[in-house]
């Protein structure tokens, strides 16, 4: 096998860290010259991001009027990498396995390129498409049961011509006309005027301070106009946000291309020439494309309709929905549809095309926007699309159809940033010329697809994903509201991450475990309510806050400066049971808070095979409440009634206003005495029968 990865490096000329191919040696690594966008003016235009209509601004003697001209329509294109060992048709590793020969085994940075490709990947003359993977099969219908998609019990491969670089073969595997599943349908609430800045996929955590709040680290930072962050809050409808669905039209199963990036590099002689570096790691690495109808109506709903899809694949483990690393990709197809004044339309305030089954009537061509990879990002696109083509229309020369690319740079043309350049007009539109897959047959879920790992071979359909599909988010969120007594922004915390879910059931069921061995048959059994309370606090603020700390730690420690796992609970060094211990201790007066916090730091930091109980480590460093009356007493006594304390302690005894100064200073001495370990709340009250005693 070996000797096969040297023939494919040669054949490639692929060296272990970059393949390096000059841009003047092939036509087909040249890209099109992009067209410069029609600039326009926005001061008469106005983009309502939650409607989505586009409003032109007309002076009259009172005041600036506006009025409802255009809807946008929107369609969206999503593209998953499935999270699945091996790639779709190659025993070859995706970024998702660990790599043992590039000491990549706990995945916290990405492989050195070129690694990761098996002789297929590269279109090595002679090997062939071996049969799909089991695990992208399984892990595609879980995506399409959760989008409520029909699944296809047969399906079929065809190829996809075109020709680039990071495509070797020449042409692309997937399912365009018999795809896996179709038409699904889910609902979602839009994204809204007060956080439409925000940009809620995982990012490289830590680099926040140097970028607006929401930031996503593939696009620059810009100033948002206030202004028409204030028009766009005062001009969107009053009514309340209602829930939108979106129609899902089909789902298909496909190869995801290599990587290319291009530098200009300067030579000896102070010229410049272009280069493209390819990196085949990711080629043939499992994709699902998610194609919608143009259900959507502006801006917030598109980035809305991301969103929860995004989170839909993360919970049933399809993707991990790292747009920012390329994990799930956005294509827009965006068009405007004018408003006419009729009856429906007599309240202007609220005017919009809400018929989502059927394309209003002198719809616009319809334009793609490519690669789009932070909500951010969807709702900058869509705002200048609308902009740039209702510019258009208004000089009576409607767009053409044609493929856009999104430039993140600030302009002063765009009020979040970015444009669009044209990439390929209509007459430019590539032949694919799709044709069946001769080497590949038809996709059939039966029982030995279906039953792979089981020892169930005649599993149906059905029964696989009543099996496999887990809880829905929804579902659990309200499951924890009810069992738990959650509050509802609490239990969105951790159903967000569909591993904190089981982490914290472990906790809570340990914890009450722990505590009722610890207290006598005669004392009160613990309070289910109060222990889930205090369990789900440690873990959305405590545990999460190391297990971002943690990642920082791997990007800095990076030579890439990537994080190859999403920030998760799962990654967590410290699990349920660990943590459930440490809860029943703060629940019967073991530890106080700050003694908690530096055990659960310890238990963190230490080694996995170590696992100790939080009891021990507490015991080791001599953490130990106080918790005893007459201890606590015979303490207090004697820092009151010691003569380097003698000054407040006759301060205290003449009274007055700042009395509450005194009983703080005593607090202070009495915690440093006992290193600590009192319990707050019970040394206070034995405090109080000591100073009592001296009376004033």
């Amino acid at each position: 096998m070996h000797s096969i990865h040297l023939a494919c490096r040669r054949w490639y000329n692929i060296n272990p860290h970059l393949c390096q191919r000059s841009l003047s040696s092939s036509a087909a690594i040249s890209s099109p010259s992009p067209t410069i966008s029609t600039t326009f003016t926005s001061s008469s235009l106005h983009y309502d991001r939650d409607t989505g209509i586009i409003w032109e601004k007309t002076l009259s003697l009172s005041d600036v009027q506006k009025k409802p001209i255009y809807q946008t329509i929107i369609g969206i294109e999503i593209h998953a990498q499935l999270s699945i060992p091996t790639k779709l048709f190659s025993s070859a590793p995706t970024r998702h396995h660990s790599d043992t020969n590039n000491n990549n085994i706990n995945n916290t940075s990405p492989a050195i390129p070129n690694t990761n490709v098996h002789p297929y990947d590269i279109a090595y003359p002679g090997t062939l498409p071996s049969s799909p993977s089991i695990h992208a099969i399984q892990s595609s219908i879980l995506a399409s049961a959760a989008l409520n998609c029909n699944i296809n019990a047969v399906s079929r491969f065809e190829r996809k011509h075109y020709f680039y670089p990071d495509l070797p073969t020449g042409y692309q595997i997937t399912q365009q006309r018999w795809p896996l599943a179709s038409d699904g349908m889910i609902k979602f609430m839009p994204t809204t005027s007060s956080n439409s800045n925000a940009d809620v996929s995982d990012k490289k955590v830590g680099k926040m301070k140097k970028r607006r709040r929401g930031g996503s680290s593939n696009y620059n930072d810009v100033n948002v106009d206030q202004k028409q962050m204030q028009d766009n809050k005062s001009s969107s409808t009053t009514n309340t946000i209602k829930p939108v669905e979106l129609r899902i039209e089909r789902i298909q199963l496909e190869q995801d291309t290599g990587k290319t990036t291009t530098h200009t590099v300067r030579n000896d002689d102070d010229t410049t020439i272009t280069k493209s570096y390819i990196d085949y790691n990711r080629a043939g690495s499992a994709l699902i494309e998610i194609v919608s109808h143009p259900d959507l109506r502006s801006a917030h709903e598109a980035s809305g309709a991301v969103e929860h899809i995004r989170k839909l694949l993360k919970h049933v483990g399809s993707c991990d929905g790292r747009m920012e690393e390329g994990s799930l990709r956005c294509d827009l197809n965006v068009s405007i549809a004018p408003i006419v004044d009729d009856e429906r339309n007599e309240d202007t305030t609220n005017s919009s095309i809400d018929d989502r089954q059927e394309l209003p009537l002198s719809t616009g061509e319809r334009v793609e926007v490519k690669n789009l990879n932070s909500l951010r990002q969807i709702i900058a696109a869509t705002e200048y699309e609308a902009l740039r083509q209702s510019t258009l229309a208004q000089n009576s020369t409607l767009t053409g159809r044609e493929t856009r690319t999104w430039n993140v740079k600030p302009t002063s043309e765009a009020y979040l940033g970015g444009k669009t350049f044209c990439i390929r007009a209509k007459g430019d539109a590539i032949d694919y010329r799709f044709m069946p897959e001769p080497d590949l047959p038809p996709l059939v879920l039966d029982g030995e697809t279906l039953g792979y790992g089981s020892s169930d071979k005649n599993m149906s359909l059905e029964e696989y994903i009543d099996m496999h599909m887990p809880e829905s988010a929804e579902d659990a969120k309200s499951r924890l509201v009810s069992e738990y007594g959650l509050a509802e922004d609490v239990a969105a915390v951790i159903t967000g991450d569909p591993p904190a879910i089981v982490l914290f059931e472990l906790a809570v069921e340990t914890a009450k475990s722990e505590l009722e061995s610890m207290r006598n048959e005669d004392e009160e059994k613990a309070d289910m309510k109060k222990l889930s309370t205090l369990a789900a606090n440690w873990l959305c603020n405590d545990l999460f806050a190391l297990v971002k700390k943690s990642a920082v730690k791997d990007i800095d420690e990076s030579s890439e400066g990537g994080l190859n796992h999403p920030i998760s609970v799962e990654y967590s060094t410290v699990d349920g049971q660990q943590l459930g211990a440490l809860i029943a201790m703060l629940a019967n007066n073991l530890l106080t808070t700050p003694m908690a916090k530096k055990v659960l730091n310890i238990m963190y930091e230490e080694e996995e095979e170590i696992k100790s109980h939080p009891k021990d480590i507490a015991k080791t460093n001599g953490w130990e409440v106080i918790s005893d009356m007459e201890t606590l007493v015979q303490l207090c006594e004697s820092v009151v009634l010691d003569a380097k304390n003698a000054v407040q302690l006759e301060q205290y005894k003449l009274g007055g206003k700042k009395v509450w100064k005194i009983e703080k200073f005593f607090v202070g001495k009495i915690m440093g005495a006992s290193k600590g370990n009192a319990h707050p709340e019970r040394m206070k009250e034995a405090l109080s029968i000591i100073l009592s005693k001296v009376g004033l």
